[in-house]
């Protein structure tokens, strides 16, 4: 479990950056262009590889895999960005990470499945935890709020389903390669009907750092992270890299510390520092985390 967990602390770190990255292509991109664009230089990289492996004419079902998983992506990117055009960067910021609270909730509600205390401590932990890095304050809550809620409902859908699919995937970089170019055929439309067409001039304009953002997001977070979640996926439960995933968020301030000069107030680092203990808690209490529901009494 130790090696998976770092795979996925790998990919947070990415995601993290991440952030960066999404703060150089908004110079002069909105949000809906930004993810249409991340993804297609995603999908256009892909191409080459996906055509060598015959991945769309191949009978097996990888392509119905790949898409279902697209739809719950496109979902979070979605409902985020329109929701965080109704409400605070802080709130948003919190809500969705709620995921890792409806990932063990759904678990138990479809799956039947049950946890012991020491998991639900470990998740209040780091909400609170994200909270403090918020600087949450809620009051006011409004339909923004509800939409990024629901985008919290589809991270928590797309980490079970890939949890779920994982071991019946033959290759992770093809599975994810698909679902970068679902997402991309899916999201471009969407950008046009929400903002109308743009331009790409401002992708290289040597004055910014627009070209460099969208490289990274579309191949080192898209191509390179979600592949690496994947793999991750195949041995580690789907509730505990839900927690795992809130690591982005420490990720991130660092990052903009380190790149903008933004400085951590003394709650932040509390709150950093409360969901960095949870996660190095997971692989000690690993075995002792879940447990498994009771199967019923034969009559």
């Amino acid at each position: 479990m130790f090696i998976n967990i770092c795979l996925l602390l790998f990919a947070t770190l990415i995601w993290g950056f991440g952030f960066i990255a999404t703060r150089w292509v908004l110079v002069a991109y909105d949000p809906f262009w930004a993810h249409a664009i991340r993804f297609s230089i995603a999908a256009i990289c892909s191409m080459p590889f996906l055509f060598y492996k015959k991945s769309f004419t191949r009978p097996d079902n990888i392509l119905k895999k790949a898409f279902i998983s697209s739809v719950f992506l496109l979902g979070i990117m979605l409902f985020q960005t329109i929701g965080l055009s109704m409400t605070t960067v802080a709130k948003s910021g919190f809500i969705t990470t709620l995921y890792a609270l409806f990932i063990p909730i759904l678990t138990m509600i479809v799956f039947k499945k049950k946890y012991k205390p020491t998991f639900w401590l470990l998740i209040l932990l780091a909400m609170f935890g994200m909270a403090l890095m918020c600087n949450l304050e809620m009051k006011d809550m409004n339909l923004g709020d509800f939409l990024t809620l629901i985008c919290a409902l589809f991270g928590a859908v797309h980490i079970i389903y890939v949890g779920r699919v994982a071991n019946n995937i033959k290759s992770a970089v093809e599975f994810n390669f698909l679902q970068n170019f679902f997402v991309a055929i899916m999201s471009v439309p969407i950008a046009f009907i929400f903002k109308g067409p743009v331009g790409l001039s401002a992708i290289f304009d040597p004055a910014t750092n627009v070209l460099n953002g969208f490289l990274y997001l579309g191949i080192i977070s898209s191509m390179i992270s979600f592949t690496a979640q994947i793999v991750a996926q195949k041995k580690i439960p789907d509730h505990i890299a839900g927690l795992i995933f809130l690591t982005e968020s420490p990720f991130a301030a660092f990052f903009a510390f380190v790149v903008f000069g933004e400085v951590l107030n003394q709650m932040n680092f509390i709150g950093a520092g409360l969901i960095i203990i949870s996660i190095i808690l997971v692989p000690v209490l690993g075995r002792e985390v879940t447990a498994k529901a009771k199967a019923p009494r034969s009559h």
